[in-house]
């Protein structure tokens, strides 16, 4: 592990998980810490993000200080992912699994999940992995999309926001990551033309602001709804003369 505090912070907040799904739990052998996972909505295919809580799994204190790394393999390749930072927020850990495939929790292991857990606030500092497999991920087409520029850079676009749509500017958001095997780099080095669409009719809005790239890979902008229905949001991306043209589509 790199950049690990020699902090420790051993009065535990208030932990409140209660608008969150528990997925599982699991002990991080040679940790000193038991790993659950907890998530805003079902796991899917695209940007899922995702919640640790670490418990000392002698004392069975709330662990707020720790190294956290996740390890996601589908058939032995990895997937992107995003780390949690090392200190808790209200108890939790926050980070996010890019999921690139579907799923369907029959036993047919495709998916193995490995949560390193570096333990700032136990005797020694250990250091053990949480294993878990075989949870459902249900594929979502409309907000997850795998697509190959003309240059054959590799991309996975992974929509985050807005997650509840109103009339009116709606911050939007999503994450580009470079499919370069193993290593799927984030990537904000690109121009992104944005147009949403009403489905029924065709229609457009004004007032939208292209999402801009940033060094994490996350691109920002506003979207403009001017009625509930059916959207599909147009994107171009470009880099070097070289575009191509996707979407995502959302209903509320």
């Amino acid at each position: 592990f790199n950049s690990c505090s020699d902090d420790s912070n051993p009065s535990a907040p208030q932990l409140n998980t209660k608008q969150l799904i528990k997925l599982d739990s699991a002990y991080a052998i040679g940790g000193r810490a038991t790993v659950s996972i907890y998530l805003e909505d079902s796991l899917k295919t695209g940007y899922n993000p995702v919640y640790i809580v670490l418990y000392d799994s002698v004392t069975n204190a709330l662990i707020t200080d720790a190294h956290i790394e996740f390890h996601l393999l589908n058939h032995g390749h990895a997937a992107p992912v995003e780390n949690p930072a090392g200190e808790a927020v209200d108890g939790k850990f926050k980070g996010a699994f890019i999921l690139t495939s579907p799923q369907t929790g029959d036993n047919v292991l495709h998916w193995h999940y490995s949560i390193m857990v570096h333990n700032h606030q136990a005797p020694g500092k250990p250091e053990g992995e949480a294993e878990f497999s075989d949870f459902i991920v249900r594929d979502n087409p409309d907000k997850f999309k795998s697509i190959i520029m003309a240059d054959s850079t590799k991309l996975f676009l992974s929509f985050i926001a807005p997650k509840t749509s109103v009339t009116g500017a709606n911050a939007f958001e999503f994450l580009i990551n470079r499919n370069e095997l193993e290593l799927f780099p984030p990537d904000g080095s690109y121009t992104v033309q944005m147009t949403p669409e009403y489905l029924l009719n065709g229609h457009t809005t004004a007032n939208n602001v292209n999402p801009a790239g940033q060094s994490d890979g996350h691109y920002k902008g506003t979207v403009n709804f001017d009625m509930s229905g059916n959207w599909r949001i147009k994107l171009r991306i470009i880099k070097n003369t070289l575009s191509y043209d996707t979407y995502f589509d959302l209903s509320y």
